[in-house]
């Protein structure tokens, strides 16, 4: 009779045999088997069950196997891109979330059209921001959270006017 352990940290089933003894450390992974999260399974399984399935079944597996090769796929293309996109950009902003290089994706211009009112310094009469402010746009290829910092020029443009002794 064989045992079946599904490995706490990769989850891949290991089978050992009654004669050998249960596994000290995963083989795939090298971790501690015992102990946390171990999940033992007896795996007492008929060989007419496994040859009556249906074939539908194995249609249902076809399309699995197809489906995780046209992702991998998607995802080599989608990496390299991406890894393309932050070559070309001058900010690499890191998100916040899962550490991730985020992506500019746009720039939105803010004005009195959109609602926007820039507020004046108090030590000048000079607005903190320009009233058409471009804001950057920055989403991450992972998590996708987005993110927004304000164009180069208009935080020049901010620190001159919270700076300026006039």
């Amino acid at each position: 009779m064989e045992m079946q352990t599904v490995c706490p940290w990769c989850e891949s089933n290991i089978i050992w045999d009654e004669e050998i003894g249960p596994e000290k450390y995963c083989p795939h992974c090298d971790n501690e088997i015992s102990g946390y999260r171990t999940l033992e399974i007896d795996a007492m399984v008929d060989e007419d069950e496994d040859q009556g399935r249906s074939l539908a079944d194995d249609d249902w597996d076809d399309e699995e196997e197809q489906g995780s090769i046209l992702r991998s796929k998607r995802e080599i293309a989608a990496n390299s891109s991406i890894q393309a996109m932050l070559d070309e950009q001058f900010e690499m902003p890191e998100c916040t979330n899962c550490r991730e290089y985020m992506l500019e994706v746009g720039e939105q211009t803010l004005g009195e059209k959109e609602g926007f009112h820039a507020k004046k310094a108090m030590t000048s009469d000079l607005p903190v921001v320009r009233n058409d402010m471009k804001v950057i746009w920055y989403v991450c290829p992972s998590c996708y959270r987005t993110d927004s910092y304000i164009s180069i020029e208009d935080r020049k443009q901010m620190l001159d006017s919270l700076s300026s002794d006039e």
